[in-house]
């Protein structure tokens, strides 16, 4: 049980890590690709407003500035000028490669730069003015250039600003990062699985005390229940049978009873079927000696048991276990049946797998009562108060026979009224 915890407590923590590492490599990425097509963006609106190209100005003390022209000496000491200095610094016209077209409605070009981009053929930007022609978009990507299309008096204006650096650099910091996230997830997993033991501890202590504690209880109470059995029977035969006698024979019975459950749940919840005599098992023998040892108590509460069995159904597990495991079942089934008194009891084999459906007509539950059934000593108000006998112990036991075969079980609610209990073995 503690391992169990232990390894959903690893697997919480890595999945939560995991989680938190992802969603933060998926805010740098949208934000990194936000600011790219931002700075894309203005860009070219620049380079619309500007007929095609940056503007340059000289600036000198107290004077305004002067524009610099494509022709003006390089030594001359120029300052980019833009609208948003966020997105562009001075360094932008001289980094940005870039093309321009001015294009009539029948299709010549008024306008064009592609001196800004290193064509290998002019015939290939040419191809993807058209495409962009022919898209209904006006921002968008072709390739990796960022576009964006104008439209004014009968005249289309497309400007692509090349992005390869940039998606360049998304990819790579891509990498980076899941690279850096894969190893953080291991390291944290291999430093889980080694200090989690030691955490884990206190709480296999505290759970050891606690089952030495229940099982010395119940050693020390075997004994004056049993003298309190036997004196109540020596009362019995000299003074004759009464409702008070009869009432504490009942109760020691139940006492001893749950002596005996307490116990067996401690030993079971650090017994393991590994630990275990395994055996090839017929279950179907078994599931029908069950019905049958039960099947007088049925009667005689007017009680239907049908069973289904398939037969030479057989399993690897511990025989005494699995006896135990389909009683209680089958008590269960008996103890909570409505007035309808209708039992069905079916083995049969799917995927390589054992399966035991019993169920029980009974009125009245509620389906999220459902899952507390094989909570330790839940009983619900309606149909499993103390009347029907037993603690609450039962089905926790049920359950901890089957997850130490390594099986599954479930209790479910039907719509006519029937609680159906499901074991896969």
């Amino acid at each position: 049980m503690l391992k169990k915890l232990r390894f959903r407590f690893i697997f919480l923590a890595i999945v939560s890590m995991t989680v938190t590492l992802l969603v933060a490599f998926a805010a740098v990425n949208v934000t990194m690709r936000v600011q790219m097509y931002q700075k894309a963006d203005a860009i070219i609106e620049t380079l619309k407003e500007n007929d095609g190209r940056f503007k340059i100005f000289r600036y000198a003390d107290d004077a305004p500035p002067e524009e610099l022209n494509d022709n003006s000496d390089t030594e001359k000491k120029g300052q980019f000028r833009n609208r948003d200095g966020k997105f562009m610094h001075a360094e932008t016209p001289y980094e940005t490669r870039y093309f321009f077209a001015k294009i009539a409605d029948d299709g010549t070009y008024e306008k064009s730069d592609f001196s800004h981009i290193a064509l290998v053929n002019i015939e290939n930007i040419k191809g993807q003015i058209r495409q962009i022609l022919n898209n209904n978009k006006t921002r968008g990507y072709i390739e990796n250039y960022r576009f964006g299309k104008f439209e004014e008096d009968g005249i289309t204006i497309i400007i692509g600003v090349d992005c390869s650096n940039y998606i360049n650099n998304i990819k790579l910091m891509t990498t980076i990062m899941l690279i850096t996230i894969f190893s953080c997830v291991v390291i944290v997993f291999v430093l889980l699985l080694i200090f989690s033991k030691r955490a884990m501890l206190p709480f296999e202590e505290n759970r050891e005390k606690q089952r030495r504690f229940i099982t010395d209880a119940g050693h020390e109470l075997k004994t004056p229940i049993a003298i309190i059995r036997s004196n109540t029977d020596v009362i019995e035969m000299i003074d004759g049978s009464n409702k008070w006698l009869t009432n504490i024979k009942q109760q020691t019975d139940r006492m001893s009873k749950l002596v005996k459950d307490l116990t067996e749940l401690a030993k079971m919840d650090e017994e393991n079927i590994s630990e275990k005599e395994k055996q090839k098992i017929i279950l179907s023998e078994i599931v029908h000696n069950t019905v049958e040892s039960f099947a007088v108590s049925a009667e005689s509460k007017g009680i239907h048991i049908s069973e289904d069995i398939a037969p030479n159904i057989s399993i690897i597990g511990d025989l005494e276990d699995i006896i135990r495991l389909t009683g209680i079942l089958v008590d269960n089934a008996i103890k909570y049946t409505d007035d309808r008194k209708q039992i069905k009891v079916k083995l049969y084999s799917k995927s390589k797998k054992a399966i035991i459906k019993i169920s029980n007509t009974c009125k009245g539950i509620d389906k999220n009562e459902i899952s507390k059934f094989f909570d330790r000593f839940y009983r619900s108000d309606k149909s499993r108060n103390s009347e029907k006998g037993g603690y609450g112990i039962g089905l926790s036991m049920a359950q901890m026979i089957v997850q130490n075969h390594k099986g599954k079980i479930s209790a479910n609610y039907l719509d006519d009224e029937i609680v159906e209990f499901t074991v896969e073995l």
